[in-house]
């Protein structure tokens, strides 16, 4: 004998087919969802999926109570829910057009719906916010939108934000509370739309409620990245009109500003401003603005910074140590960088990728390469993961040694690491290869990287023409300086200069000035020692050379 409830759904489905009207009670659609949820609850996806429709006529399974009734025997459990909906939604007709006025039944928010989403990833919590209240008429609940944007913004994505506040937008209890102006104006900002967020914060102000200092942090932070620190003050200004003091985070956010707009005097007088109303200065507050002094080589205020750090028994973090070792890099002081990187590791701070980078970058750019290698054996022996910054600053800095071999054994390492080489992994090794002859293998870097979807710079493109010129194969040069102007990219004034004198060395004069033409029209003019080669050739007695050379001669005056 069948079970019970196979028999009950067949009697379902029997009285549903006879007579579909008088079949949707009130008890069915209930037993239905019954029905649903404890399969459910008991087959995986495939399955229930192909099943649905022979347990619950197609009826019962768009009445608009079925899916409620259903996930309120389901909800918070996340894998039955999410299978129940998964399997449901084909069936499910388009999205119902937003009524001129109030539906007369309204239901309260579900029970455990924002449970659920809190449950699930940000993306997904949208795709079925969407699916609630567009297709079956589920409201979210204040505290559902509230939980899943705030879990949308902790993900970096705040475009979901706007697509669970559009499903909230049928819920009785739109358009929320001081929480979701928040999380708006938190997205907005995200976003890189700031102006929006103040606007929401200015009417929610207007409506007697202050700003959230997280929401007010946002946007100073999007507005000082934007260096528009009008609308920073203007911010700043209605928090404190309407009773919310600025933090320190807040001041965090203007200083660094401040800085990264090279804003350094500005900034300096932003933080003698929060010491002298009492704020506490912390640890992060005090190396954001060394960081900021280092970055402007401002060392004797970031090296005074740092002592009254120390005098007030806050301890520097790494951030703050890197920064110095940043600067004395910079500047060449390579022994006072590693000073203080020992220092560094002296205090209990470990070796990172980012703090050996910095000083693998020192030691490259003032051409001592081997202590970089040195650096870069450390981390092997250490076990710090080199990543492809490591790998391209080396490439670039054997490049400038001359040391092209070790450069493509680099090379090879980083594709042997698993990593994907950048435009900065390829750039040096060219200009290294045309420089030494080796333009074709050159042609090939260049190819590879467009393979990879990889534009190749302008001045990698220069390179490979005076690479030709170098090997004396002109006239590849000219075919690669075609590529470019089809490509419209515009090559360097030395760049034409070096293919005139080539052609013109090797008594190509016609191409010569073909190309001089070309260099004309694009706005520049011909190199003292390119003209000289090309009228020394053109001095021929050749009348048909006499109007070109005029117009050499007037042009370079």
């Amino acid at each position: 004998m069948p079970p019970p409830r196979l028999l009950f759904a067949r009697r379902l489905c029997s009285a549903t087919a006879s007579d579909p009207a008088s079949a949707l009670t009130p008890s069915t659609i209930s037993n239905a969802a019954d029905l649903a949820a404890a399969a459910a609850l008991r087959t995986p996806r495939p399955r229930f999926q192909s099943c649905l429709l022979s347990l619950v006529p197609r009826a019962v399974l768009l009445h608009p109570d079925f899916a409620r009734l259903t996930l309120s025997r389901l909800l918070p459990a996340v894998a039955p829910s999410l299978r129940f909906l998964r399997s449901l939604s084909p069936h499910l007709p388009g999205p119902a057009p937003a009524p001129d006025t109030a539906p007369a039944n309204v239901y309260p928010p579900l029970p455990g719906v924002g449970k659920f989403l809190l449950r699930l990833p940000p993306h997904l919590a949208a795709d079925v916010a969407e699916l609630l209240t567009s297709h079956l008429g589920i409201h979210l609940s204040l505290h559902a939108f509230n939980v899943a944007s705030r879990s949308a913004l902790g993900a970096g994505r705040p475009d979901l934000v706007f697509r669970l506040f559009s499903a909230f937008s049928s819920s009785p209890e739109f358009p929320g509370n001081a929480t979701t102006v928040g999380l708006l104006t938190r997205a907005y900002a995200a976003e890189g739309r700031p102006l929006d967020g103040l606007g929401l914060l200015r009417d929610a102000a207007r409506r007697g409620s202050p700003p959230s200092a997280k929401a007010a942090a946002d946007l100073i932070g999007a507005f000082a990245a934007d260096g528009n620190f009008g609308k920073v003050s203007d911010t700043l200004h209605l928090m404190i009109s309407t009773g919310c003091t600025p933090d320190e985070v807040i001041y965090q956010r203007v200083i660094h500003g401040l800085f990264r707009r090279r804003m350094g005097g500005e900034a300096l007088r932003v933080f003698r401003e929060i010491k002298q109303r009492g704020y506490q200065i912390d640890r992060i507050t005090y190396c954001t603005v060394i960081h900021g002094l280092c970055e402007m080589r401002l060392i004797g205020d970031a090296q005074q910074m740092w002592d009254e750090m120390v005098d007030r028994g806050i301890k520097p973090n790494e951030y703050a140590y890197c920064s110095l070792v940043t600067y004395y890099c910079r500047v060449g002081d390579l022994e006072k960088a590693r000073k203080v990187y020992d220092e560094m590791l002296a205090k209990g701070f470990k070796q990172t990728t980012v703090s050996c980078n910095i000083l693998i970058k020192g030691f490259c750019v003032h051409g001592r390469v081997y202590d970089a290698l040195e650096v870069f054996e450390e981390m092997s022996v250490k076990g710090i993961k080199h990543d492809v910054i490591t790998y391209d600053t080396l490439i670039r800095g054997l490049c400038k040694v001359g040391k092209l071999d070790s450069a493509i054994q680099m090379y090879e390492w980083l594709l042997s690491s698993g990593l994907e080489p950048t435009v900065s992994t390829f750039s040096p090794l060219i200009g290294a290869m045309c420089e030494n002859g080796r333009v074709h293998a050159a042609v090939d870097l260049i190819n590879l990287m467009r393979a990879k979807g990889l534009e190749p710079l302008v001045l990698s493109n220069d390179c490979i023409i005076n690479g030709f010129c170098k090997i004396n194969r002109s006239d590849e040069g000219m075919a690669w300086l075609a590529g470019m102007l089809k490509d419209n990219i515009k090559p360097r004034k030395q760049t034409f200069d070096c293919l005139v004198e080539s052609l013109s060395t090797s008594g190509r004069l016609d191409d010569a000035l073909l190309v001089l033409n070309i260099m004309f029209k694009v706005g520049f003019e011909l190199g003292r020692f390119a003209c000289t080669i090309l009228v020394d050739k053109l001095c021929t007695g050749n009348v048909s050379y006499s109007h070109q050379l005029d117009n050499i001669l007037v042009s370079n005056q």
